[in-house]
């Protein structure tokens, strides 16, 4: 849903001039056009009850409702609505001659738009009946608390999504008369999320996390499904002949047809940690294979398009499954597809004595497997998996994994008898998957960002959080198996500073920098006032490790590139770090090299193996380890 800004001259005829030197502004008016089709020609004018955008912006099929902003005039102040729709109006154009951005050359979605507008709309609502006709009147504590004052029964993620969407509207106060201007009136030395707070009785909380018995049981399932179904490959071309050869009815195997279609999406969102909205990017060739460093690399392709200007090819890791779910997506039903090989075109069809006939009738429109869609097959698919939920014997786990969930959430479904099943979502597979990966110390935080295509390092930690408790995998008292796993990771801290003070010259970094001047051989009672301090504060990959705990930037606990080059005081790196810190740059020069032959490299790559080369470099030189400089000009 994106803002395409070599498109803006199809707008351009209809766009309202910028305000003058001389303090003039324009406003929208009854007949200002707010929308047009690809040519150009109008659409929605500004009068109208509702916006529609679908045949400007609506180019990957999506549910029409998500392109159309409904202002239900019915339900407001007149007045103040005539403000809301001019700032979303320049929301979403800006004036002629910056259109499609606003003050600091900002690029944005429609999406954002839309969402900002739906928002702001439904909270300004409350005001109806009132004397507020100006949005400058939310400058006033009194007049934002009481617009608030409805939404007591409100989460405090709702409230919070309505603030920011108020908030986004004083973006465009350059298009208005200063004393039109307006800022929302927070109390002083409050953020928006602790006004949200204030005026909430609920945390939203968030996605559960799969607590590992069912998810051990999830992947089970989703491998058993896809490789049944590709021994079958050939037979899913045709729904009628499948029927035929399995000797089932018309209507079974239409069904049967899509449960496997469940299983397929599902695998590649739970192998991959893909949002819903990059599954629905992907197609028929977007399985890749790449071999580095004689390691075969299982790869999908698809476009990421969220926090992006224009929608960016990616890349994510998969496993080999994938590859198999891929093929029965491209094969499935697709003698009745619409568009051949269309793996989001799911053909429908009419059945005799309506919908509880055996045999097909006739062929009705594909569905087109948008976001909404794809939603729809997760929830099917998941009544299908039908996977116990025990309380007695999982409630333990659940709250160790997931403290903060709320209803709205909660993946716990209650079945007609009373017992209970796992509801699955892609965003909760997702989070599943980083504390897996993560938990289980199968790859970095950095690369889980890089596979989740976060904006920041911090973002992927939030995802994480919990995963050590997937040590715990298949423990039935999870307590005491905890303590033993600390009480070791104790004995290894003590031993891991034991080695720093018995030989500080084997030791690069800042962390044995902040000694200096102090004592540098401890007594029993500093050494162990010390390992109290630093007592859960470090963390470790085996290339240095960290003191900083929490108190960590985020930037580099788990890739210390970013500090090696200036001794972070938080850093420690022994000598036997630093010999992986060697092998690590033989390692990355070799794979630069093969990825420039392959063409499989960008400069955000390059720059960051490159980073990481020269910090190897500068340990390997702490260290007096001999190491000959890599040769960018070689490339």
């Amino acid at each position: 849903m994106f803002n395409v800004s070599h498109d803006t001259q199809k707008f351009s005829q209809h766009a309202l001039p910028p305000s003058s030197a001389s303090g003039e502004f324009v406003m929208p008016d009854d007949n200002t056009v707010v929308s047009v089709d690809k040519v150009g020609k109008p659409v929605s004018y500004f009068r109208d009850d509702t916006w529609d955008f679908n045949a400007f912006f609506n180019v990957t099929r999506e549910i029409k409702s998500r392109y159309q902003i409904n202002f239900h005039p019915e339900k407001h102040q007149p007045e103040l609505l005539i403000e809301l729709k001019q700032r979303v109006y320049f929301l979403i154009w800006g004036a002629k001659g910056d259109l499609l951005h606003m003050e600091g050359n900002t690029f944005r979605k429609l999406s954002y738009c839309v969402d900002v507008a739906k928002s702001a709309n439904y909270a300004l609502r409350a005001l109806k009946g009132t004397s507020v006709s100006s949005l400058a009147l939310l400058r006033n504590e009194l007049v934002l608390s009481q617009l608030f004052h409805e939404q007591k029964a409100s989460p405090e993620g709702t409230i919070w999504s309505l603030l920011k969407s108020l908030s986004a509207l004083t973006h465009v106060n350059q298009h208005f008369p200063e004393k039109r201007h307006f800022w929302l009136g927070i109390p002083e030395g409050k953020t928006l999320k602790q006004f949200a707070k204030q005026f909430s009785s609920s945390s939203i909380g968030h996605y559960p996390t799969v607590i590992p018995v069912i998810y051990e049981q999830l992947m089970g399932r989703l491998v058993k499904d896809v490789d049944e179904a590709y021994s079958k490959l050939k037979d899913l071309r045709d729904v009628k002949t499948y029927a035929k050869k399995y000797q089932m009815t018309e209507w079974q195997a239409f069904h049967e047809f899509k449960t496997i279609e469940g299983s397929c999406f599902f695998t590649l969102s739970a192998f991959t940690g893909m949002r819903i909205s990059e599954l629905t990017q992907i197609d028929s060739t977007s399985y890749k294979e790449v071999n580095l460093d004689g390691v075969t690399l299982c790869t999908l392709r698809s476009w990421t398009r969220k926090l992006e200007k224009l929608p960016r090819e990616d890349v994510w890791a998969c496993a080999p499954i994938c590859k198999k779910a891929l093929a029965i997506l491209t094969e499935l039903n697709d003698d009745y597809r619409s568009v051949k090989g269309d793996i989001h075109s799911s053909p429908r069809f009419s059945f005799d004595a309506g919908r509880h006939g055996e045999n097909i009738s006739s062929q009705t429109a594909d569905i087109v497997l948008n976001l909404c869609n794809i939603r729809g097959v997760f929830t099917n698919y998941s009544k299908h998996l039908d996977i116990t939920y025990v309380p007695d014997e999982m409630d333990e786990v659940y709250r160790l994994l997931n403290p903060v969930i709320s209803d709205r959430y909660s993946p716990v479904k209650s079945r007609a008898d009373g017992s209970f099943y796992w509801h699955f979502s892609a965003h909760s597979l997702r989070r599943t998957f980083a504390h897996f990966v993560v938990g289980n110390g199968l790859v970095t935080l950095a690369a889980l960002k890089h596979q989740f295509k976060h904006i920041s390092l911090a973002m992927t930690a939030i995802y994480s959080s919990h995963a050590e408790v997937l040590t715990l995998l298949g423990i039935v008292n999870p307590a005491n198996v905890k303590k033993l796993v600390e009480d070791a990771e104790m004995e290894s801290h003590k031993t891991y500073l034991r080695d720093m003070f018995d030989h500080p010259e084997a030791q690069s970094g800042g962390f044995m920098k902040a000694f200096e001047g102090n004592p540098k051989v401890l007594t029993d009672r500093q050494f162990e006032q010390l390992v109290k301090e630093t007592k859960g504060a470090n963390k470790s990959t085996g290339f240095g490790r960290c003191f900083a705990g929490f108190k960590c930037s985020m930037n580099h606990l788990f890739e210390p590139s970013s500090c090696v080059g200036r001794d972070c005081e938080n850093l420690n790196i022994n000598h036997d770090e630093a010999l992986r810190w060697q092998e690590r740059h033989k390692r990355i020069g070799h794979k630069i090299q093969q990825m420039k032959e392959m063409g499989f490299y960008n400069q955000n790559t390059l720059a960051r193996e490159l980073t990481d080369i020269r910090s190897a470099e500068k340990v390997m030189r702490d260290h007096n380890i001999a190491f000959e400089r890599f040769n960018l000009g070689a490339l």
